[in-house]
């Protein structure tokens, strides 16, 4: 003999756990009184209880997130700044000695630019340390001969 499934709605689940944490019921009555069986009104209690699982996602975000967090998106504005204002630097600088200078920087010019060495928009060049990753020139303005490539073995 089976029992018909039942639908319990939430408000009666809900008291009926209440009533069982205060103590007026036990398992058995809660039970006897919804028609139900004593599993099913310990999944409520899981459910409905007071020590039943949060199933809410809680962000919590610290003070001291939020100042890292604003420090950071500083820095990101500054460094979109400072992007900016480079990308006005090659502009002015390609209007002024009509150079693409974003394609030719750091390539060999061929020309009649190539005569001499090109002056630099940043002002007077500083000597190098010749420290790998600088480039140095020769008195003659033609850049150093590039490194030889790696034998594969």
């Amino acid at each position: 003999m089976s029992r018909p499934q039942r639908q319990y709605s939430p408000e009666l689940k809900q008291r009926i756990v209440d009533e069982l944490e205060a103590g007026h019921l036990s398992l058995r009555e809660a039970a006897r009184d919804t028609q139900a069986t004593i599993p099913i009104v310990q999944r409520w209690v899981h459910e409905y209880g007071r020590y039943r699982p949060k199933r809410d996602v809680v962000e919590v975000v610290m003070k001291s997130e939020q100042e890292r967090i604003a420090a950071l998106e500083k820095a990101l504005a500054e460094a979109h700044l400072k992007l900016h204002v480079y990308d006005e630097l090659l502009t002015q600088a390609d209007k002024k000695y009509q150079l693409d200078l974003k394609k030719t920087l750091g390539t060999r010019l061929s020309g009649p630019a190539a005569t001499g060495p090109l002056p630099s928009p940043f002002g007077p060049s500083v000597p190098s340390s010749g420290s790998p990753g600088t480039r140095t020139t020769s008195a003659a303005g033609d850049p150093p001969a590039a490194p030889r490539p790696r034998k594969k073995r």
